[in-house]
């Protein structure tokens, strides 16, 4: 039998996909709720910014249909919005409360449904408990909703891990294969790991062509070893100069910025593939800003690319042992290196080099697109950032400029994406990134 599930404001601005997770059902969004998410949206808050995903996905979604109606969604979800306006001066919806205010609104959505539909069951999902108590107080069920927000298991991943022994033992022993006979089905430069029947790993993979997947064979850039098959899927993609743009996304702690920083300094100071390594970063606070900061140019950069200097440390202690500082001020006055803050790409043209942009989720669309078209003959760039960080009050996690490139790549030969699930920096780092 079908549930019917109504949502609440709280429930959307906790979770902007919370339909998602009432498969097999009915899920009804009240008008009031839109009214309250519209009022949200403004502000720069958590709330604000999922208010904002929350009303651009259901934009999307009413694109496909009439929501009033309802729209099928997957899992079997019919998702529909009820702009009915309820006078609750009338039975049965005398002691609701103010008319005007929400609350009431979404009660009467709720009894409405209760009543329409004696032989369903009907719930009303809301993070708010005094809106709990007072549909329990009307004998119908409620439930809190804590799902995950917006999140990268809803963005393309760039990567598959298929259960097919025939296409990864072939794949294996020539090194490559052609997916159309094994129907493996793969966007450009989109990598893929093969798996037995019994789940162990066969090989690593990545589409090169419609009718090619090569093999991905194990890279060690600047001696650095990627310790899971994401990592190792950058690797590839990075010391692949057909790759123009290689997008890269992950919670804290899963080595984004030290694999990049590791393929580039190979590229360009041990195999000198590339002029020069080129790195920037969105001068964006978290928090409250500090304010001015005295100094020259380099010295008030510093503090925004403390985290590439840790990385930094550690590749070139690692590789040579020595004062890694010297050594990185060497290659920066020889050119090899530049650390610049954003805000002054616009007006180059950069050829034959690495560009690096990290913290890519804080920039939005217009930035994103003014930095692509710095790139110059022979360039790569590399997108980095974590869409569940975002600074900028400005952004949230659909209409940032990194996922708007992810999402518009996809098909493109030019350009390859990574997701990175794995934490490895520490136990701690990744229970914190996956728990907070």
């Amino acid at each position: 039998m079908r549930k019917n599930y109504v949502l609440d404001t709280s429930t959307l601005i906790t979770d902007p996909v919370a339909y998602k997770s009432f498969p097999h059902s009915d899920v009804i969004i009240p008008i009031a709720v839109l009214n309250e998410l519209d009022k949200l949206k403004k502000g720069s808050s958590e709330a604000g910014r999922n208010a904002r995903v929350a009303i651009r996905l259901l934009d999307e979604i009413s694109n496909r249909g009439d929501i009033s109606m309802g729209i099928l969604l997957d899992d079997d979800i019919m998702l529909s919005v009820d702009a009915t306006y309820i006078d609750c001066s009338q039975p049965p919806y005398l002691g609701l409360g103010d008319p005007t205010y929400g609350d009431t609104q979404i009660l009467a959505c709720l009894q409405l449904r209760w009543h329409a539909h004696p032989e369903r069951d009907v719930s009303l999902v809301s993070n708010d408990i005094n809106l709990r108590v007072k549909a329990k107080a009307r004998s119908i069920d409620s439930e809190s909703h804590d799902g995950d927000r917006y999140s990268l298991s809803d963005l393309y991943p760039g990567a598959q891990v298929i259960s097919n022994e025939d296409a990864g033992i072939e794949l294996q022993q020539n090194s490559k294969m052609d997916p159309r006979c094994f129907n493996v089905k793969l966007n450009p430069n989109e990598c893929v790991l093969f798996q037995a029947d019994n789940g162990d790993g066969i090989c690593m993979g990545r589409k090169v062509a419609p009718d090619c997947v090569k093999l991905i064979r194990k890279q060690y850039p600047w001696n650095i070893s990627g310790r899971n098959k994401e990592q190792n899927f950058a690797i590839d993609l990075i010391m692949d100069k057909s790759v123009d743009l290689v997008t890269l996304i992950g919670r804290a702690g899963t080595g984004k910025s030290l694999i990049v920083l590791a393929t580039a300094l190979e590229l360009v100071l041990g195999r000198r593939e590339y002029d020069k390594f080129i790195i920037y970063r969105p001068i964006q606070p978290v928090g409250n800003d500090i304010g001015y900061l005295p100094g020259t140019m380099e010295e008030k950069l510093a503090p925004w690319f403390s985290a590439i200097m840790d990385n930094f440390e550690m590749l070139f202690t690692t590789k040579a042992g020595g004062d890694w500082r010297r050594e990185l001020e060497m290659y920066q006055k020889k050119g090899k290196i530049e650390m610049e803050a954003i805000t002054y790409i616009r007006g180059r043209s950069i050829p034959n080099a690495i560009i690096l942009v990290d913290e890519c989720q804080n920039l939005s669309k217009e930035d994103v697109k003014t930095i692509l078209t710095r790139a110059g003959e022979g360039t790569k760039i590399i997108l980095t950032g974590d869409i569940e960080q975002i600074d900028n009050s400005l952004l949230d996690a659909t209409s940032n400029g990194l996922t708007h490139v992810i999402e518009k790549f996809k098909d493109s030969e030019l350009a390859g994406h990574v997701t990175f699930t794995q934490g490895e920096r520490s136990k701690l780092a990744s229970k914190a990134a996956e728990i907070l």
